[in-house]
């Protein structure tokens, strides 16, 4: 019982953590007017994915690697939904508070708030969950811990 509650303790943090990194970083980047290039936004996939990746490794520990492939996506699907949730609604209120998309601050025309939405669906929504899942399912995978090279009868 003592695991499940302990595994339970950090889903949050890494969520919650993983989110507010990308919005300080966008906050600095639309400060510095440099959220506009284009490896900003790899940047941040980068973020999630490593970030997810550390996720499952903590939990994987916290279970003393006797957790399953299963659990250990579970986990890193969580914190992908969690971190891309927070973050969603932080750019939205960011959008409605600076007025503009931040990832075209450095255009100046009136199609900048129509663009926001695809920038919104596209990058934020659906690659940051497409990038969670596939480190959610390369952590599960990778750190599975009963991974086994040779049958049971070898030596």
């Amino acid at each position: 019982m003592e695991k499940s509650s302990q595994s339970g303790k950090f889903l949050p943090a890494y969520g919650y953590g993983l989110a507010l990194i990308s919005i300080v970083f966008t906050v600095i980047f639309y400060l510095t007017k440099l959220y506009g290039n284009l490896w900003m936004g790899y940047l941040g996939n980068i973020i999630m994915f490593i970030g997810v990746l550390l996720s499952i490794i903590h939990y994987n520990r916290v279970r003393h690697d006797r957790g399953s492939a299963m659990s250990a996506f579970s986990m890193g699907w969580r914190t992908t939904l969690l971190a891309t949730i927070i973050y969603a609604v932080f750019m939205i209120l960011f959008h409605f508070l600076v007025g503009g998309n931040p990832a075209h601050s450095l255009q100046e025309h009136d199609t900048v708030k129509d663009n926001f939405w695809v920038y919104f669906l596209g990058n934020i929504i659906f690659v940051n969950l497409f990038v969670g899942v596939v480190a959610a399912l390369l952590g599960a995978m990778v750190f599975k811990s009963d991974q086994k090279t040779t049958s049971p009868n070898e030596p």
